[in-house]
């Protein structure tokens, strides 16, 4: 089958490359000036869509020869796009070390730190052991991380919930980021951390949209191998209380959206920004004054917040949700710490190894 698949893709080079070149030979609107790598250029740029369906019925034939990896993207045998993630360095070990710590020696507190693994280090028995040894030990990163902040950093350690619930849809196929379902979980563990008491999930109204659509992960090609998605929104009903979220941006402008969900899935391309109304470099969550004086909670983190958040609003009367590295020094200036009972990091492995600007903390009084 590999031999065949291989005798295809062949051909088809063959084929393109002789009709890119009659193009090139017998295009009258090419000018009688300029060499041929510049006529070469503007013919291969001419006939870019059809390299593009090309590339696509390659990649079908590499799929159908046996190949799962494209790029840095696996496809799971139930439908789930896996990204890879690289390997952290030792400066992005010892930046995170550095920064958190010296922020928590400077405003005399003992912050929480959490690392969320990604769906390729949860569902990775989704595709074979063969290419799943290629990809990178995520449980080592968190091992190593919650080793370094030891004694100085209280950290939650997520990995082994989130593996017992691994037949669960707590990851979006087509997203790298979880579900509301595997935020519930990350919720609970966060409570048990923070001491406080977690609410269970029929504590919850759940409703279900945006059904059916694909996220970033599904491009043209992997879609057609990829399962759909839905954005499941959990909304705490113990209580009959208004929640206003409040968007700062970098350009000093401000958004209120009253609730924690925007019911209309057409509004983002993004669908799960339907949560909180979207992404912003400092959220402020607030419930209504009549739950009467409650704790409050600092968090620096990503965009896989979005599935855990919802849940703690039902235990603290304000939540401000920082993304350090599109926040602006004013923007972060203006936050104190000893305005929050509680301080917690927390991202996923992927921005963790992307690197976090974890200098801005300086920015924060």
């Amino acid at each position: 089958m590999k031999k065949f698949a291989a005798f295809l893709i062949l051909a088809m080079i063959f084929g393109t490359s002789t009709a890119i070149i009659f193009n090139i030979s017998s295009a009258e609107s090419f000018p009688s000036e300029g060499n041929a790598l510049e006529k070469t250029e503007s013919a291969l740029s001419e006939n870019m869509p059809f390299r593009k369906s090309l590339s696509k019925l390659m990649d079908g034939i590499r799929y159908l020869s046996g190949v799962r990896h494209f790029g840095d993207i696996y496809i799971g045998n139930k439908g789930s796009l896996l990204r890879e993630i690289p390997k952290p360095t030792s400066r992005t070990y010892s930046a995170a070390k550095n920064y958190v710590i010296g922020f928590a020696e400077k405003n005399q507190i003992k912050p929480y730190f959490m690392l969320v693994p990604t769906a390729s280090a949860i569902l990775r028995h989704e595709i074979d052991d063969f290419a799943s040894e290629d990809l990178y030990n995520q449980r080592s990163i968190i091992t190593r991380m919650y080793s370094e902040f030891e004694g100085k950093v209280r950290t939650t350690d997520i990995y082994q919930t989130l593996f017992d619930r691994r037949n669960e849809y707590i990851y979006y196929h087509t997203e790298n980021l979880p579900t509301c379902l595997g935020g519930y979980y990350i919720y609970g563990e966060l409570c048990s951390r923070l001491e406080i008491e977690q609410n269970t999930l029929d504590s919850f109204s759940v409703s279900y949209s945006a059904h059916g659509f694909y996220g970033s992960l599904a491009t043209d090609f992997l879609q057609s191998y990829a399962s759909p998605d839905f954005v499941s929104l959990y909304e705490y009903i113990g209580n009959d209380y208004n929640v206003i979220v409040e968007h700062k941006k970098a350009d000093g402008n401000a958004s209120i959206l009253n609730g924690l969900f925007v019911y209309n899935e057409d509004a983002f391309e993004d669908k799960t920004d339907m949560i909180l109304g979207g992404f912003s470099p400092v959220i402020e969550i607030t419930a209504a004054e009549s739950l009467g004086e409650r704790n409050s909670i600092l968090i620096f983190g990503d965009e896989s917040a979005k599935s855990w958040i919802p849940f703690l609003v039902s235990n603290f009367g304000k939540i401000t949700f920082v993304d350090l590295d599109s926040a602006t020094e004013s923007l972060l200036s203006k936050i104190k710490t000893s305005d929050y009972g509680s301080v917690l990091f927390a991202y996923s492995t992927a921005t963790f190894t992307e690197g976090i600007d974890f200098e801005k903390l300086e920015y924060i009084k």
